[in-house]
């Protein structure tokens, strides 16, 4: 069986009050003729297909004009599964539309049993040529009906239970056919390849991922069941193999979704599969309609390299993240001001970069020229930092930091996600 491996489209994004659409269009149109020339028989999409739970309307529009497009090629499966950034009831609502026209979709898990998770999947002549077993991102109370009764750790038992479960019905509907499984997920998984062999999955940034979800943490590769011939991860924006498993794997986002992502290729995975065989992946990197650059160093330093990238010629649009070296009585903005007069590109992002210590009383800074240099998490720590009435970063004040970011970057999420609601 051949097919594509693709998540983390999040449209609708609009990083930095860019607009996107053009290069959503642009990657669509290029998808598709990646799938008519190789001949894929199957899509599978890993979650986050939209950026936000109420999507912008032209965001859904591009997204079904896609899906009715392939319905003309011999690509005659597509597989959907919510992320969490997803509506997993906005994704299912046209649930029973969809499976008429051969896509299935699952939103999310729900009360569902797992039987309606497994699906056969057919080439362009109806022989069954795999199945399916599409698990959306689970949240804590969807998993708690996979908690045995003597489970110690939390996400990694139920998430054996789950995909134990799923695994059973799938070899029911498989019944004995020499027919790969197909298994999908929204999760962050530990041990990613080009980390650490101890690396736990603790820093979410450096794993090219905006935030961690809920307190699930990582979870380990021995989740899987060793009979699914491949499983296709979402939630990780860059692609990658888990815990160096050919078969597990994260296609990564085919977006730049930050400017820390800007550096690293990005890719849809084509896969030959077959049961109980390696796959056969092949990474195919997308194109990208913007060119991102993050300029770093002193203000003279930037300064310098903008004025530097004037005379540079364009192939792309560009947009440029600064981040300055913070220095009390600079202003970047006036620094800059007559360096992007007509320049042709566009600063989209200011950070400061503040090397000097952490401490509470920082934000009585008079210096500070706006908390929006500030990142979010940089704020929370500080406020962290004054209602304990600590003059400095200690064990101490990292351990309830430990403890409290994971549900801080969750309501940020929220919140987010809220705002683009109330935005649409």
């Amino acid at each position: 069986m051949k097919f594509i491996h693709t998540a983390d489209w999040h449209l609708g994004n609009s990083m930095h009050d860019i607009d996107r659409q053009k290069e959503t269009e642009q990657f669509l149109a290029w998808l598709r003729e990646r799938i008519v020339e190789l001949g894929a028989q199957c899509l599978v999409i890993a979650g986050d297909i939209f950026d936000t739970t109420n999507p912008p309307i032209e965001a859904r529009r591009q997204y079904f004009r896609f899906l009715a497009s392939l319905l003309e090629t011999n690509c005659k499966n597509i597989v959907l599964i919510g992320g969490n950034h997803d509506s997993g009831a906005l994704l299912d609502a046209p649930r029973d539309l969809l499976e008429a026209l051969n896509i299935q979709m699952v939103g999310s898990l729900g009360e569902r049993p797992v039987e309606e998770l497994v699906k056969e999947l057919t080439d362009a002549s109806g022989n069954v040529v795999g199945i399916s077993a599409a698990v959306p991102y689970v949240r804590e109370t969807e998993l708690r009906r996979f908690k045995p009764e003597d489970a110690v750790d939390f996400a990694q038992s139920t998430y054996s239970g789950l995909y134990s479960a799923v695994y059973e019905a799938a070899e029911k509907l498989r019944a004995g056919r020499d027919i790969p499984i197909v298994a999908t997920g929204h999760l962050y998984a530990s041990r990613l390849e080009g980390r650490p062999e101890n690396d736990e999955g603790r820093d979410a940034k450096e794993h090219g991922m905006r935030d961690i979800v809920g307190n699930l943490g990582t979870i380990p590769v021995s989740v899987f069941p060793e009979g699914l011939d491949y499983v296709a991860l979402g939630h990780i924006h860059y692609t990658t193999k888990v815990a160096q498993n050919p078969k597990v794997r994260y296609s990564g986002s085919p977006f730049v979704l930050g400017f820390d992502e800007a550096k690293i290729p990005h890719h849809i995975l084509a896969i030959d599969l077959k049961k109980g065989a390696e796959p056969a992946v092949q990474k195919i990197e997308t194109p990208q309609y913007f060119k991102f650059l993050r300029v770093s160093g002193s203000v003279a330093d930037i300064v310098m390299q903008l004025n530097q990238l004037k005379n540079a010629p364009a192939e792309k649009p560009l947009k440029v993240e600064v981040v300055y070296d913070y220095a009390p009585g600079v202003s970047i903005n006036e620094a800059l001001e007559s360096v992007l007069e007509g320049a042709p590109f566009e600063v989209v992002s200011k950070k400061a970069n503040r090397t000097d210590t952490l401490t509470a009383d920082s934000f009585s800074d008079d210096t500070l020229e706006s908390v929006d240099v500030l990142t979010d998490e940089e704020v929370f720590k500080r406020l962290v930092m004054s209602r304990m009435g600590a003059p400095e970063m200690d064990e101490c004040i990292q351990k309830t930091l430990d403890d409290y970011l994971p549900l801080f970057r969750q309501v940020v999420e929220e919140v987010n996600n809220e705002t683009g609601s109330e935005e649409a």
